[in-house]
């Protein structure tokens, strides 16, 4: 770059006409001085980087959005937090229990902002010889929330019992200035799965879209089309032998992940969609499109 060119360099969202691949497009922006010592800009759109699975930041946000329970550590001192919510950033939002070191928000609101860890286990929804499929840490300052919240937000934060929402405390708020995610699923073959993602592009991520329908397609799969799973894995690798279990291990936009367990390993399958699923009511389909391409003369997945 000469002197005196300035560089924005922004990602577009994903690009659904990319075909396979899945790109993303990059918009580098170029302020250029003129004649006059002002800045004019310039657009220029690289071609699509491809991409087959979830960056990790993405993958990061996406854990962060399903978890079940998050672990709070505080000076020393770790406490579980079942209820919690994500902001548009990436910060978590969770109200500290009574007995937890977080619950001295609650009569010194103007304390300055404490440094805390919050992790989270991912757990495979079909039952595998192991079901840890990953973990994340966020590290950052947490303080009380003094903008309004959305609605609804303090309700689900407080619980269940409408006596809870007069006594819980603050509403806190994690930013993240680290984020730390180990992903086992489609691992290195060096097993190096542990990634520092940094935490601008952690703020910038968002969930994958199909989050809260992999818990429920996950489970029907196996249940249901067994069979078709082992036609869709034999379609990658060969022929399958008799000791050779399938069982699918993740779902996102970009495909379906199989594991096929041997007698003495494993080994991660992705099956790629033509095209990005968006939308829980186009699962359905491309399966089926994954299934003609493997098999066209299979029956398909009915429901």
């Amino acid at each position: 770059m000469v002197p005196g060119q300035r560089a924005d360099t922004r990602k577009q969202g994903p690009d659904r006409g990319a075909g396979p691949g899945h790109g993303e497009q990059v918009e580098i922006r170029l302020a250029l001085p003129n004649d006059q010592g002002r800045h004019s800009v310039s657009t220029f759109r690289t071609r699509p980087v491809a991409r087959s699975a979830l960056a990790p930041a993405e993958r990061a946000r996406t854990l962060v959005a399903g978890a079940v329970e998050l672990r709070v550590g505080v000076l020393n001192m770790t406490h579980e937090v079942n209820r919690h919510a994500v902001g548009s950033d990436g910060s978590v939002l969770f109200i500290a229990p009574p007995d937890s070191p977080g619950a001295v928000f609650r009569v010194a609101p103007r304390l300055r902002p404490q440094i805390v860890t919050v992790t989270t286990v991912d757990v495979a929804s079909v039952p595998q010889h192991d079901r840890i499929r990953g973990s994340l840490r966020l590290t950052g300052p947490v303080r009380p929330t003094d903008e309004p919240l959305p609605a609804g937000v303090r309700t689900h934060l407080a619980g269940p019992d409408p006596r809870d929402f007069d006594t819980a405390g603050p509403v806190l708020r994690l930013q993240p200035t680290r984020v730390s995610l180990s992903w086992h699923c489609e691992g290195a073959p060096d097993g190096s799965d542990l990634v520092e993602i940094a935490a601008e592009e952690y703020r910038e991520a968002f969930p994958d879209p199909l989050t809260e329908y992999e818990t429920q397609w996950l489970p029907h799969l196996q249940l249901d089309h067994s069979e078709l799973l082992r036609t869709l894995a034999a379609h990658v690798c060969g022929e399958l032998d008799g000791s050779v279990d399938v069982r699918p291990l993740a779902l996102d936009r970009y495909g379906l992940v199989l594991r096929l367990y041997q007698p003495d390993s494993h080994r991660d399958v992705r099956l790629p969609f033509a095209r990005q699923v968006l939308c829980g009511c186009e699962i359905r389909d491309a399966f089926n499109d994954l299934l003609q391409r493997a098999a066209p003369h299979a029956p398909g997945f009915s429901c």
